[in-house]
């Protein structure tokens, strides 16, 4: 059993693109834990055929729960699937859909990074570009 990290976004829409960003960021340290990093950006159905019931999964997305932007959040993948009704996630609504259609037992956890803007447009937001650092260093806590 291993971890997989898996970060949903799209680099051409501002904000959306943080978690792809903060994978990248932090890439390095996570591969030399022995932890493998997937770049999904929005094809749900390529992030699919990677999971299974055996690995430990963090997927990684922005999320617009009304909180102040660069704020983390972090949930059980199972509680995202009970709840994803409520979730705001950008993307990863897709694939907990997927998850639940096919009755998979997918073990893991659901990162949000919260968003201050989507626009079209390379680059984080301003606000954004301050917090860097800092969920980088929540995300990597959390995962190691």
């Amino acid at each position: 059993m291993g971890k997989k990290v898996i970060a949903i976004g799209n680099m051409l829409m501002m904000d959306d693109g943080v978690a792809l960003l903060i994978l990248d960021k932090i890439k390095k340290r996570l591969e030399d834990k022995g932890i493998e990093t997937i770049i999904g950006e929005t094809d749900v159905e390529f992030c699919f055929s990677l999971l299974n019931e055996l690995d430990v999964f963090y997927i990684m997305d922005s999320t617009y729960y009304g909180n102040v932007p660069g704020t983390v959040t972090f949930k059980s993948l199972d509680d995202i699937k009970k709840f994803k009704d409520n979730s705001r996630s950008i993307h990863s609504l897709g694939l907990i859909d997927l998850i639940n259609m096919y009755r998979m037992d997918i073990k893991g956890y659901f990162i949000g990074i919260e968003i201050s803007n989507i626009d079209i447009n390379l680059g984080l937001s301003n606000i954004l570009q301050g917090r860097v650092e800092d969920v980088s260093q929540k995300v990597i806590r959390f995962i190691i």
